[in-house]
């Protein structure tokens, strides 16, 4: 098992590599979220099987029987009723525009489906009865005694000629119902051979240089001790890409019950029951999707024409998108926290406002978000999903706690060699501190000065005092009442790390103790507090 499941890690990086456009690995992906889905029978289907849906160009191919038995008793046709392959055209909404044709090529002595094409290589792959076990009249996905096997064919003027097997064809077992990536470089078919999890199960191949590498099973992700058939790839374009399948063996609503799932798979990836009504207590099975489109088509046993029906599906997304609006405030003032970064679950980063309010999309799920903001501790939120979905707005608060009677240091805050005034490289540091105490009226702070271990006691003491009374003069100048802070120099007494005085240390670890810190050391009473909030509580009101 070890080798099996070295193998299997080993393609499914393949598969990310040759497959990766258009492939998206999201946690929690739904082809059919936010959607309405709609069945309807499509004009083709006979009083017989008919069922395996592919599409082939702009036409739909499927598997039945042929007209000239359609009407004969079940003890006649079990003598010589054999599958075949069809077509009928569709128009630009998918619906048939044709009756069904049989494909001449394929009106075999075998069964003949289900099939898939490739675009890319210009391949059909056909699954068909082994020749030496075919027995009429049998619905091929039901039978236990028929093996199957894959041929591959391409069209030579208009016919589907140079047929090949498939190289992991067996007589001992079945090997059939085809599925390939849009690369048509990546094979998933169905297969009873030896080893697997259950009745059927689903093996990837991965042909590279015109070679089909061996079969590797797919594993409990997506087996099951029942039937695990009929795969289909789907590059969603929001979801990424997919693979939808039938099985028995996930207790589902009927028999056969339709499920996909993210693909390449992976460990823990989700699989998702199709709900109601494309999964029924009937048998439904052989989805396919296509491409750049609403709608697809499956089969399924349920009450209709004949003994199995393919029908068409029409998904339309319904609009649920929405505004979440974040409003990121001190937990101790309740003022907002200015120009705080959030890090939301998308991967992207949102900046507040001077009022402390970020927009950000919407996400009906479980969504963390991390606020980072000058004079605060760094905040994780999960936010919950709307409880409604017809709300368009959805107002959250991100309270952060503020660094209380703790050194925060002020980075970027540099000086020329033996001077004190501040840089305009230094400016935009000290200017978040500003933004800082203008969005907190009632704190009071020092602004500290450290300097290295180099040079004598008494220098670094007056030239860290110098340096920090430069930078408090700055942040005066810009509106901050001067009661409100105090420029401290502390010279070389208070290093971040062992650099004292007579100890060797790297550029780097001096660079560490010539810092500028800011420590809140306390509220002051609101009456005295010449800098006012402004009208915060009338923002939060509109």
């Amino acid at each position: 098992m070890k080798t099996q499941a070295l193998k299997y890690f080993f393609i499914l990086l393949v598969i990310n590599l040759l497959s990766a456009k258009g492939y998206s690995q999201q946690a929690d992906n739904r082809i059919f979220n936010d959607t309405t889905v709609k069945v309807s029978e499509i004009g083709t289907n006979t009083i017989r099987s008919d069922f395996a849906p592919a599409m082939v160009g702009d036409s739909l191919y499927f598997t039945s029987y042929s007209d000239k038995v359609m009407g004969k008793t079940d003890s006649k046709l079990r003598k010589k009723a054999y599958y075949d392959l069809y077509r009928a055209g569709l128009d630009g909404s998918g619906n048939t525009t044709s009756n069904r044709q049989p494909i001449e090529e394929f009106v075999t002595k075998y069964h003949d489906g289900p099939v898939v094409w490739s675009a890319r290589t210009g391949e059909l792959f056909v699954t068909q009865s082994e020749n030496l076990e075919a027995t009429p009249f049998v619905q091929t996905w039901r039978a236990d005694t028929v093996r199957l096997r894959i041929t591959i064919a391409r069209q030579v003027k208009g016919k589907w000629d140079s047929v090949t097997d498939f190289p992991y064809n067996n007589p001992a077992y079945s090997v059939g119902h085809p599925a390939i990536t849009v690369t048509g470089d990546t094979l998933i078919f169905s297969s009873d051979k030896p080893g697997g999890y259950g009745q059927t199960d689903l093996y990837c191949t991965i042909r590279k240089n015109g070679v089909w590498g061996a079969p590797v099973n797919l594993g409990p992700e997506i087996n099951t001790s029942g039937k695990d058939e009929f795969p289909f790839i789907y590059n969603d374009p929001q979801e990424g890409m997919n693979l939808i399948f039938s099985s028995t063996g996930r207790g589902g609503a009927g028999g056969l019950d339709l499920y996909y799932t993210k693909f390449p798979v992976g460990k823990g990836s989700p699989v998702i029951h199709c709900e109601a009504p494309l999964n029924t207590t009937s048998d439904d099975f052989a989805m396919i999707i296509r491409s750049n489109t609403d709608y697809g088509y499956f089969t399924s046993n349920r009450p209709g024409k004949g003994d199995d029906d393919i029908y068409k599906f029409t998904f339309t997304r319904i609009d649920r998108s929405f505004i979440r609006e974040l409003f990121v405030l001190d937990s101790k003032t309740h003022h907002p926290v200015a120009g705080a970064k959030l890090f939301s679950c998308d991967k992207k980063e949102y900046l507040g406002d001077n009022m402390g309010k970020t927009p950000i999309p919407g996400f009906d799920r479980d969504c963390e978000i991390k606020a980072i903001a000058f004079g605060y501790y760094d905040k994780a939120t999960v936010l919950k999903p709307r409880v409604s979905r017809n709300l368009k707005l959805v107002r959250d608060t991100i309270w952060m706690d503020p660094v209380m009677k703790k050194p925060i240091v002020l980075h970027n805050i540099y000086y020329d060699f033996d001077k004190w005034d501040i840089l305009p490289e230094s400016a935009t540091e000290l200017d978040q501190l500003v933004s800082y105490m203008k969005e907190n009226p009632t704190y009071k702070v020092e602004l500290s000065s450290h300097t290295d271990s180099r040079g004598s006691h008494q220098y670094n003491d007056k030239l860290s005092q110098r340096r920090a009374e430069s930078a408090v003069n700055y942040v005066v100048s810009h509106g901050i009442d001067a009661s409100r802070i105090t420029a401290k120099g502390y010279g070389e007494t208070k290093p971040v790390n062992k650099c004292t005085n007579g100890k060797r240390c790297t550029p780097a670890e001096y660079r560490q103790n010539r810092r500028t810190e800011i420590v809140v050391t306390g509220v002051a009473r609101a009456e005295d507090v010449i800098q006012t909030k402004g009208n915060y509580s009338q923002e939060r009101k509109k």
